[in-house]
Formats: structure tokens, C-alpha cells, sequence
């Protein structure tokens, strides 16, 4: 398989973390991009895979997902270092709530939308040149089955804690029909980790952020021909289509 050039945004912790880990350890042929805020944090990322173990090439990309500037510049950076970009994880995102008077209700909608749904439109958008150099150009979305209509409207799903963090999760998955619809010659892929334990949860899910990589180990490196573009998940050891 040609060596590919995968980035990750939000990569220096939880998930996004753990996905460059399993990525780095199935296939450590690849070059990892970590698109991370800062150069520390990234550095701090990279001492801590190398300590685990993982020997493959690890890149940084400072790369604010909410900042158009600091997009633009970083898309620049990596045309200049990589020269290409095989695969696009958008993993970054921000949950909150609003206080219990919801005095910050709009506040706090538009900064979750903004950046789990508004800013993954903009990275897509701004990586397509890069992207279009690849033959075999992927994007995946971290998304969530909490951000299924079907699932939702046939009351497999109990009540929330965090609307605005699912609602953006609807939109992504609607946000990546479209797109796949203007570019069919990318595989444009949602990906549902599960409910993992991370900081974005306080730590209380029930499932090891890294078996929730797999699912985006196998939509990245897997066959081009063996996963359509789809809704996917990886559970009790295979990877199942998530109804939209």
C-alpha cells in the first residue's frame, strides 16, 4: 500500500489522540499529521505516542479550526511540507451547556455549531486543493449514532444532556451527504467511536477511546474498494452501517 499523508485535527488528546495511536500502530507506514492549537501541545502529543511505542512519522500542523486566518496559513504550511493530503479526519469539536437559567443558550449554540459543523465545512473546503492531489482522497467526520434521524425518530435513543453537541452531529452527517453529492470521486465517510471515555464527557463513557478508533482505522487505511461512503461503526469486533 503507497504510504499516506493522514491528517487529524484535535490529535494532541482523547479521541483525536487515540486515533493517530491506533492508526500509527495498524499502520505505521503512514505520516500522521497532528492539526493541534499549539506547538507544545503537539510536541507533548508526539513525546507521549513516541513513549507508547509508536514509530511512525509524526508531523504538527498548528491549526485553529475556528480561526479563517489560521486555517489558510496552515493549509500553505502543508502544501509546502507535504505536497499532498490522502485523508482529512475531522475530529475536533467542543461540547457545552448552558447554564441552568439558559441565559447563555444562544451563546453556547453557536460556539458548539461553530465549530463541530461550521469550522468542518471551512477545513474541508480549505484542504480540497491538497486533497484533489491524492488518488485515493478520503474524509472522515467523527460524528455520533446520538446524531442518527432514524435512530432518534424510532426512540432507540434516551433523553440527552447535551442537545446542542448532538444537533451538531446531525447536521455534520448532513453536512457530509452534500458533499459527497459535489465530489463523488472522494470517499466521504461519518464515523461513530461510541461512547468513549474522554475529557469531552468527564470521562464517564463506557467504552476505551481507543477500541472507539478502530472504526476510523479501518475507513483510513483499509482497501479503497472495501468500505462505500457511509455511516460507520465498529462494534463487537466488525464494522456495521449506522442508519442516517
Amino acid at each position: 500500500m503507497t504510504a499516506k499523508i493522514i491528517l487529524v485535527t484535535g490529535a494532541n488528546r482523547g479521541i483525536g489522540f487515540c486515533i493517530v495511536q491506533a492508526l500509527a500502530q495498524s499502520a505505521p507506514e503512514h505520516t500522521y499529521v497532528l492539526g493541534v492549537r499549539s506547538l507544545s501541545s503537539g510536541e507533548g502529543a508526539i513525546s507521549e505516542l513516541n513513549n507508547l511505542g509508536i514509530n511512525s512519522r509524526l508531523e504538527i500542523l498548528e491549526l485553529d479550526i475556528t480561526d479563517d486566518a489560521r486555517i489558510q496559513e496552515a493549509v500553505s504550511e502543508a502544501t509546502e511540507r507535504f505536497g499532498k493530503l490522502d485523508v482529512l479526519i475531522n475530529n475536533a469539536a467542543v461540547a457545552q451547556n448552558p447554564k441552568p437559567d439558559n441565559s447563555d443558550l444562544r451563546v453556547t449554540y453557536n460556539r458548539v455549531l461553530d465549530a463541530n459543523v461550521t469550522s468542518v465545512a471551512v477545513i474541508t473546503n480549505a484542504f480540497f486543493p491538497l486533497l484533489k492531489k491524492s488518488k485515493d482522497t478520503r474524509v472522515i467526520n467523527v460524528s455520533s449514532s446520538r446524531g442518527s434521524v432514524t435512530l432518534q425518530t424510532t426512540g432507540q435513543l434516551p433523553p440527552t444532556v447535551a442537545i446542542s453537541y448532538l444537533v451538531s452531529k446531525t447536521a455534520v452527517n448532513v453536512l457530509t451527504l452534500e458533499l459527497r453529492k459535489l465530489e463523488t470521486d472522494v470517499l466521504f465517510h461519518v464515523a461513530c467511536p461510541g461512547h468513549c471515555k474522554t475529557g469531552l464527557n468527564g470521562f464517564r463513557g463506557a467504552k476505551d477511546p481507543l477500541d472507539g478508533a478502530k472504526v476510523i482505522v479501518e475507513l483510513a487505511t483499509s482497501e479503497r474498494e472495501t468500505y462505500k461512503s457511509g455511516f460507520w461503526q465498529f462494534e463487537k469486533g466488525e464494522m456495521r452501517e449506522v442508519p442516517w
